[in-house]
């Protein structure tokens, strides 16, 4: 009797800060999205180009002779959904009388928003549950997305609605005894795919992680059997309903039956081949110089070279590549990794090179990396954080994995860029001076963290600059 009354109790207290817990988010995401429009609005309308303006085409392929169908998308690069998505903004914004670029910025704060006050501070909770994340830590979170990434509110690309996609599985996949949060783990994995081709790996990313939450709640009783049954079924109806139209379309134009966008175009035969050619990608739309930005990859080029037609004919390819030059490989991954951390501009379509003016932007972004590196090897930082569910932090890493061998671009690590923002904003941090002890013995720690964060500026630097010196325009 006195233990079910405790267990009343619990739920009770439980539910109490779950409901407190939703107050702070849904202030946090309004605030949030207060803050994101009036920066997304101050930066000005713009006009969309390349693959911003090819999707927002895209969302006008879906009405044939008066008739809208699903069917009728017909890219063989592209997924259906964010052009699905433009369409309806194109609808809304007919409707209302909002220019294009004004209804693009205010669907990108809602998400930018979605990302910083709900979903990001989720998964920081599910890593490290005995951290609680408040409205101001939320609303801190804002700040690096705005200073590094505030170019992307601007325009209809894939990556931060992939990214909302990404986070929502994975906060989804840890209610796995809940059939609502399963059908939205299946459907948000499905989008993000359908958003980004490059997320793949969540169709191996949420079964793992609702495999393992099961096996930590498991329960050996014919109810709770029956009830992950149905949550599974769920989980596999959301994912294939979302995908469904996707596989119907490249059936019908393209016959061929794969879900994953740009499966018709061999998209990632064209990704490794460039991958290898290239340490860096970015696009520029100022004046004296070709659109693209090519920074070239010595190494990579000459083992290209050294194949037939230069070019990479699939994954098998690649690892058969990688078998036979290991090192070789491993530097341009390595070269890979470096170049997506290294923030130079806030925006997908840059208007004014980078000549020394945005050198304190890539400093500060080597300081987060070292930051977020130290939270986590530093055994003080490291305790701070409490218990630790490590599988969520290394879900966000996996979700980057297939973008590594392509030639690189920021936007491609954005799963890990949560992660380093994390990190660094998580509560816990630990004073570096030494407790009890006095003069110098007292800087102690601080001594050693700085002679750590001088060598890894650097390094960085060199490596970095030295991708700018393989840099040509076309």
């Amino acid at each position: 009797m006195i233990a079910e009354a405790r267990s009343i109790v619990a739920r009770a207290s439980l539910d109490r800060e779950r409901v407190a817990n939703g107050r702070v988010a849904l202030v946090s995401f309004v605030l949030a999205f207060a803050v994101l429009l009036s920066v997304a609005l101050i930066e000005g309308a713009k006009p969309f180009y390349y693959d911003s303006l090819n999707y927002w085409m895209l969302g006008e392929t879906f009405v044939r002779h008066g008739d809208f169908s699903l069917l009728n998308f017909n890219s063989p690069l592209r997924g259906y959904l964010l052009p699905l998505v433009d369409h309806g903004l194109q609808g809304l914004a007919g409707t209302i009388g909002w220019s294009p670029s004004t209804s693009a910025r205010i669907f990108n704060a809602l998400v930018f928003a979605l990302i910083c006050g709900v979903l990001g501070p989720a998964i920081a909770e599910l890593a490290w549950p005995q951290r609680r994340w408040g409205m101001w830590r939320r609303l801190a979170l804002v700040v690096p997305f705005i200073v590094f990434w505030r170019g992307f509110l601007s325009f209809p690309l894939s990556d931060f609605p992939a990214l909302a996609c990404v986070l929502l599985a994975l906060v989804a996949s840890a209610r796995p005894l809940s059939p609502a949060w399963m059908l939205l783990a299946g459907v948000a994995a499905g989008a993000a795919i359908q958003a980004r081709p490059s997320y793949t790996t969540l169709v191996v990313i949420v079964p793992v992680l609702v495999a393992w939450r099961l096996i930590e709640d498991r329960e050996p009783s014919r109810e709770w059997l029956l009830r992950v049954v149905l949550c599974l079924t769920l989980l596999i109806a959301g994912f294939v309903g979302i995908s469904l139209p996707q596989s119907l379309q490249t059936h019908r134009h393209f016959k061929s039956w794969s879900f994953v966008p740009g499966s018709a175009d061999h998209l990632e035969n064209l990704q490794l081949t460039e991958g290898l050619r290239l340490q860096r990608y970015e696009t520029y739309i100022g004046t004296g110089h070709g659109p693209q930005m090519f920074y070239e990859d010595p190494s990579g080029a000459k083992l290209l070279s050294s194949r037939a037609g230069a070019q990479v004919s699939g994954i098998g390819e690649y690892v058969s590549l990688t078998a036979e030059h290991p090192l070789t490989i491993a530097g341009v991954i390595a070269r890979h990794v470096v170049s997506g951390l290294d923030q130079r501009y806030s925006t997908p379509y840059i208007e004014h090179l980078d000549t020394g003016s945005h050198r304190w932007m890539r400093i500060v972004g080597f300081l987060l990396i070292f930051l977020a590196l130290l939270r986590l090897l530093w055994p003080a930082s490291r305790r701070a954080l409490g218990k630790a569910r490590w599988r969520y932090p290394v879900a966000l890493i996996a979700c980057c994995v297939t973008s590594l061998p392509s030639a690189m671009e920021t936007r491609f690590l954005l799963p890990l860029y949560v992660l380093i923002y994390l990190l660094v904003l998580a509560p816990g941090w630990p004073s570096p001076l030494v407790h009890g002890a006095s003069g110098l013995r007292r800087w102690r720690t601080v001594a050693v963290i700085t002679a750590a964060a001088v060598p890894f500026l650097v390094v960085f630097w060199a490596v970095t600059s030295a991708t700018s010196s393989h840099l040509h325009f076309g």
